[in-house]
């Protein structure tokens, strides 16, 4: 029979925390990029592991007294930095799981750790993430936008241009847009934490399958760096796009201190990866995942941060991740979707990359090969999905063909 932790040494792990807790609350960047969505993550998970009311005012009490002693009791510059309220309710709330994996029963603590590593885990891969981004201007001085701008030019417009146009003219467009391009720890922890101690395993798991695309995307940020329509032309965006007339397609230089993380589209595989796995879920859930999407397509557009080929490309190399959750790691080997979505990707990259005369001016086969990308990655997925499936779930989804067919294909 194991011994019971002494309450002593709660209250001195739990003052620990505690004090870890005001330190970061007081010298934490309130800007720092993306901080506040993966720390609002950690409120998430409370909320979905906690029965409890008096946890959550204390929470609330716990983030406004950090507010108050970081800013000195003066809210007007907390009103000034609302992104500090996630960072403190994010604070707060690892606070309490911590405090629950040190309180909790023999029988309950592999849960508590759980819940309170996946809280940690996002704001940690933020910091992480925004260290190794800082190093890829350095690392590439030269980049590919041109190339890239070309390639959307080549499709007969500039996407980016004319979103950021709509946005210019529809600020409340950009706000919501904007909003939902931020939130993805928070709409990966919400369908996440729906399965969070059920007894049936769910199969991708979706932490490790965003993870894993977020380590090899940065991977492939290498091999056709990018910074995106906003840093190419950032006196002209998104009022003047200049034609491809004359047009150089050359290596351009941008500033070291703009991250190259432009192809493939992140935000457009993780959004994906999520409507994906979503699937099983609550049609209210769904729905409201298929709204996320369309607003990630429109954010990463209308911002000027990418190009639309590089949320073309996002689809097979999202294809590929969730293929390599969806079987076991014995048969990943004879896994077509896998393979196919992989092969896609870096065919891409290189056409891109080394076959421009062959792709520059040549609209017909730019479609073409846009459209069967996206068709090819639609029905592979689907491929995928089925494998995932029981044999209940496959006789009960037997009747619904159609409907999950123009699911796969969004």
């Amino acid at each position: 029979m194991k011994t019971p932790v002494k309450p002593i040494t709660i209250w001195v792990l739990a003052a620990v925390l505690a004090t870890e807790i005001v330190l970061v609350g007081l010298y934490v960047r309130v800007d720092f990029p993306f901080l506040a969505p993966a720390l609002l993550g950690a409120v998430v998970v409370q909320i979905r592991t906690c029965r409890s009311r008096l946890e959550f005012l204390g929470t609330v009490l716990l983030a406004v007294l950090l507010a108050l002693v970081r800013y000195r009791a003066h809210l007007r510059t907390l009103y000034e930095h609302p992104a500090g309220w996630g960072i403190f309710l994010g604070l707060a709330s690892l606070f309490f799981l911590g405090v629950a994996v040190l309180r909790s029963r023999p029988r309950e603590i592999a849960g508590r750790v759980r819940a309170f590593g996946v809280a940690l885990a996002i704001p940690g891969f933020v910091f992480i993430a925004t260290v190794a981004l800082s190093g890829t201007g350095h690392a590439h001085p030269m980049t590919f936008d041109r190339v890239l701008y070309a390639f959307d030019g080549s499709l007969g417009f500039q996407p980016s241009f004319v979103l950021g146009r709509l946005v210019s003219r529809l600020p409340w467009l950009g706000v919501l847009a904007g909003l939902a391009y931020e939130q993805v720890p928070v709409a990966a922890l919400i369908l996440y934490t729906a399965t969070m101690g059920a007894g049936e395993r769910r199969r991708p798991d979706l932490l490790l399958a965003l993870g894993a695309a977020s380590l090899v995307g940065y991977l492939l940020y290498s091999l056709v760096p990018a910074a995106g329509p906003i840093d190419l032309f950032p006196s002209r965006f998104p009022n003047f796009a200049p034609p491809l007339a004359g047009f150089q397609v050359v290596p351009a230089s941008i500033p070291a201190n703009i991250p190259r993380n432009a192809m493939p589209s992140l935000h457009m595989a993780w959004a994906v990866l999520i409507w994906w796995n979503a699937r099983r879920s609550a049609i209210s859930l769904r729905a409201g995942y298929l709204v996320y999407l369309m607003l990630t397509i429109f954010a990463t557009l209308a911002s000027g941060e990418h190009y639309l080929i590089d949320l073309v490309v996002a689809l097979p190399f999202a294809l590929a991740i969730q293929a390599a959750f969806s079987v076991r790691l014995r048969d990943l080997p004879r896994f077509v979707p896998f393979w196919a979505g992989w092969i896609i990707t870096l065919a891409w990259l290189g056409f891109l990359r080394f076959a421009r005369p062959v792709w520059l001016g040549s609209a017909v086969l730019d479609w073409i090969l846009v459209a069967l990308t996206l068709a090819g990655s639609a029905m592979l997925e689907r491929h995928t999905h089925r494998k995932t499936l029981t044999p209940a779930d496959q006789r009960r989804i037997a009747g619904h063909d159609q409907l999950e067919g123009a699911s796969a294909i969004v």
